[in-house]
């Protein structure tokens, strides 16, 4: 039996072990960079403008590395639409798109914003194109618009929409459209259920139950105030 041989060395280990090694940093290095970039799209539905944001952040955690880039505001929408919005002070700006890494997530402003940026056949945005040919319509739409963004009711802007599009006489139209709201409102107050969303549900509250003060001989709209209204029992223990 020899003895004192010298021991191989596992060349083709060592070899896959570097690759590896390799493929890990050229692979795995820029992916956990990508996922270090937090960025994505504003709106403020005061200024109907969007903007972009940006900042760096570690993946899987809330500590951020950088403080937060912003683009310069820009509105989808001209001057026949921004004409009929209410001026407001101040301005707050909604998440509409967020994305980290390939991780996106699209939010109830980004329903708005896709209606903004429609194009007609011409290239013309579609919206403006409608508001320059009915300004009467567009009076009415848009305030009722922006009020609705502006209650988080995104979710409703579809039905808004196509109430303008189809219905000619201004006063069913602003009755159609301030009942979709309310009946919005509804819906979005069943689910803030939480204690930190008691600000925001009275907000809201009143401003549904303010809506339907405009329309006090229409019997569906008082269906609906009975239904917002605070009963008495929790108005007390509100209190």
């Amino acid at each position: 039996m020899e003895t004192g041989a010298p021991k191989r060395i596992p060349i083709r280990g060592m070899l896959i072990g570097i690759v590896i090694l390799l493929l890990v940093g050229l692979f795995g290095v820029p992916i956990f960079l990508a996922n270090t970039v937090v960025g994505g799209v504003e709106f403020c539905p005061q200024l109907f403008q969007k903007r972009d944001f940006s900042y760096f952040r570690i993946p899987g955690t809330k500590i951020r590395l950088s403080s937060t880039s912003l683009s310069t505001a820009m509105s989808p929408s001209g001057t026949p639409v921004l004409t009929h919005l209410a001026a407001s002070n101040p301005v707050e700006w909604h998440v509409a798109k967020a994305s980290q890494g390939t991780n996106v997530i699209d939010y109830g402003p980004e329903i708005l914003l896709g209606y903004l940026n429609m194009r007609n056949v011409d290239g013309a945005n579609a919206w403006d194109d409608w508001s320059f040919k009915k300004p009467a319509h567009a009076k009415v739409l848009w305030p009722i618009v922006q009020e609705a963004a502006e209650k988080d009711l995104y979710f409703c802007v579809p039905e808004l929409l196509q109430h303008a599009s189809s219905e000619n006489n201004l006063a069913i139209l602003r009755r159609k459209l301030h009942l979709a709201c309310v009946k919005a409102a509804q819906t979005k107050l069943k689910s803030l259920l939480n204690k930190q969303d008691l600000s925001l549900k009275t907000k809201l509250q009143s401003w549904a139950l303010a809506v339907i003060e405009e329309y006090d001989g229409d019997t569906e709209f008082q269906l609906h105030k009975t239904e917002l209204a605070p009963s008495e029992g929790s108005s007390k223990s509100n209190g």
